[in-house]
C-alpha cells in the first residue's frame, strides 16, 4: 500500500510539474513575441524618417510578412528549418532595409537535414540574430556579416550564428536604449530551454563565444545552439 501510494504521488507531482511547465513556456513565448514586434516598429519609424517613401514600403512589405509569420507560429513550439530559414532570411532582409544597407547573409545547411522534418523552438534562433544585428554589427558602421550553419552533430542538431560585429566587450560598454531588451531576450531563451530541456532526454544547450583577429582586435561574435534531432514538446 505503501508503494502504491508512494507511485501514485510521484505521479501527480509529475502532472503538476508538467502542467506549470507548459503554462511557462507559453508565458515565455508570449512575452518574446511583443519584444520582437516592439523593435520591428521602431525599425518602421527609423526607415519612415530617414529612408523615404520608397524605402519605407519595402519596409512594409517585409514588415507585414514577419508579423503574419510570427502570428502563425503563436501558438506552436517548434517550427521547421525550412520555414526557420525563410523567417530569418526575411527578418534580416527586413532590418537591412531599416539600416539602408544590406547585411550579408552566409547561410550552410547540411545536405543530410530533413528541412521539413527537422525541428528548432520557435523564436528562438530569432533573438539570436537581433542581438548579432543590435549590438555587434549596428554600433561597427560597417558591412554586416552573418553567417549561419545548421549540420548534425551526432544525433544533436548543431546551430551557429557568427557575426563581424563589436563583439561582446565593446557592445557591453555601449549605453544604448536596447541594452535592457538584449540581457531580457536572453534570460528569457535560456528559461524557455530549460523548460523544453524537461521534455528532453538530450539537452539543448546555448553557449557564446568571443571572436577576436590575430592583432587581438575583437572580430565578432559566435553563437552555439545544439537541438535534439527528435525535439519533442508539449504537444
Amino acid at each position: 500500500m505503501f508503494l502504491v501510494l508512494e507511485a501514485k504521488l510521484i505521479k501527480e507531482r509529475k502532472d503538476r510539474n508538467l502542467q506549470v511547465s507548459n503554462l511557462e513556456a507559453k508565458a515565455y513565448r508570449a512575452q518574446m513575441n511583443p519584444h520582437f514586434i516592439f523593435n520591428a516598429l521602431n525599425g518602421m519609424q527609423s526607415a519612415m524618417v530617414l529612408g523615404g517613401e520608397q524605402e519605407f514600403n519595402k519596409y512594409i512589405t517585409s514588415f507585414s510578412k514577419l508579423i503574419r509569420n510570427t502570428i502563425e507560429m503563436s501558438s506552436d513550439d517548434r517550427i521547421s528549418i525550412a520555414d526557420e530559414v525563410a523567417y530569418i532570411s526575411n527578418y534580416i532582409k527586413l532590418q537591412g532595409h531599416r539600416l539602408k544597407q544590406e547585411i550579408d547573409l552566409t547561410l550552410f545547411i547540411d545536405p543530410d537535414l530533413n528541412q521539413k522534418e527537422v525541428y528548432l523552438p520557435c523564436m528562438m534562433l530569432q533573438p539570436i540574430v537581433e542581438n548579432a544585428i543590435v549590438h555587434g554589427i549596428i554600433p561597427k558602421k560597417k558591412q554586416g556579416e552573418i553567417n549561419i550553419q545548421l549540420t548534425n552533430d551526432h544525433g544533436m542538431l548543431k546551430v551557429t550564428v557568427t557575426d563581424n560585429g563589436i563583439g561582446r566587450v565593446a557592445a557591453a560598454k555601449q549605453k544604448e536604449k536596447y541594452a535592457k531588451h538584449k540581457s531580457f531576450a536572453t534570460q528569457i531563451m535560456r528559461e524557455r530551454i530549460d523548460i523544453f530541456n524537461y521534455y528532453n532526454e538530450r539537452k539543448l544547450e546555448f553557449l557564446m563565444e568571443d571572436l577576436y583577429h590575430k592583432d587581438g582586435t575583437a572580430a565578432g561574435t559566435k553563437v552555439t545552439l545544439y537541438v535534439p534531432l527528435d525535439l519533442k514538446t508539449r504537444n
